[in-house]
């Protein structure tokens, strides 16, 4: 735990370093100090619609184990995501679950299963974007050492892990038994405590992939995944103004697309410097200057941000949890 976190820190000042050099600080504060306050309060409303959405989709997900009421677990993808905020080593999944566990009397396994799966829709979405903005972007873009041929590499990347997570899903799902027994005996080979704790978490987890056995359901997941990414990039699209950037939809995507790879990165909490340099290079390979997209990448990750932080914090008290407990119960569960 302690070397993801120095690391990810490290790569989050080096990415900070990057980002900052020979930029004019008092430009870029002007520009930033002129950002309206309406384009804060659009993204935080966006923001909003957007965990509801991602909740019902949740719900959906749920609903073959328990029917869940939609404001816990409004609750517990707030908590979540704020963990992914200010914990490292991205614990905010865990503790998305531990809390769907408090809130919503989920077994945390199970929970987590549905939150892979939410992971490929939105993965499998996020490929569509990706690769119909570089449908659109110049090939002979560049920024500084980036260009679009290495943004298409790791697209093409990530389509070939979501496939092999998919894989593996399927195995569990068809073949819940064999392949349960067969991933715990090859941790059990590492530690019999590790093979025993395995085979539980993998059956509670097994239950979870549940919903891949209601068919009826998927053009809903896909339409809401659909929805949930829409709303992401129409704040994305709406924000650009704020910083004199033209209202440009292949912008709008590219950022979209940079910075959720971008958080597959190790980095410090709330994936600072990692995203902001992201953001930056997918801006200029869509034809925006470095400073206006400098700019944007600093603000538009604050507006996201702060709301996303303060909002998971109100909600963690309103219900009576602790961050030191779901922390420490999510540490335990990534080392084991």
């Amino acid at each position: 735990m302690r070397f993801h976190l120095i690391l990810g820190l490290a790569i989050s000042l080096a990415c900070l370093a990057f980002l900052l050099r020979g930029v004019d600080l008092a430009r870029l504060w002007e520009l930033i100090r002129q950002v309206h306050l309406l384009y804060y309060l659009m993204v935080a409303a966006l923001l909003a619609v957007g965990y509801w959405v991602r909740s019902l989709r949740w719900r959906l997900l749920l609903k073959p184990l328990k029917d869940c009421n939609l404001g816990d677990l409004f609750s517990a993808n707030l908590i979540g995501f704020m963990a992914n905020n200010i914990l490292p080593a991205r614990l905010g999944e865990l503790v998305r679950a531990y809390a769907a566990n408090r809130l919503a009397q989920v077994p945390a396994s199970s929970a987590l299963a549905t939150l892979v799966i939410e992971r490929v829709l939105d993965g499998m979405t996020l490929l569509v974007v990706l690769f119909a903005a570089l449908i659109f972007a110049d090939p002979r873009a560049q920024a500084g050492a980036f260009n679009v041929a290495y943004l298409r590499a790791a697209g093409l990347f990530l389509l070939a892990a979501y496939l092999g997570v998919l894989a593996v899903m399927a195995a569990l799902w068809r073949w819940p038994q064999a392949a349960t027994g067969w991933l715990a005996g090859l941790a059990g080979r590492l530690s019999p405590r590790l093979g025993r704790w395995g085979q539980e978490a993998l059956t509670h987890f097994t239950a979870g992939l549940a919903m891949l056995s209601q068919a009826r359901h998927l053009p809903l997941l896909l339409l809401q995944s659909a929805l949930l990414w829409a709303l992401s990039l129409l704040a994305a699209y709406l924000f650009l103004p704020a910083v004199g950037l033209p209202l440009s939809p292949l912008m709008a995507a590219m950022v979209m697309a940079g910075s959720t790879l971008a958080a597959a990165v190790p980095s410090g909490p709330g994936y600072i410097g990692t995203i902001q340099l992201a953001m930056l290079w997918a801006l200029m390979l869509a034809g925006a200057d470095e400073e206006r997209a400098t700019a944007y990448a600093v603000v538009y990750w604050a507006a996201c941000y702060f709301p996303m932080t303060a909002a998971g914090l109100v909600e963690m008290l309103r219900r009576g949890l602790s961050l030191g407990s779901l922390r420490q119960r999510a540490q335990e569960a990534a080392e084991d």
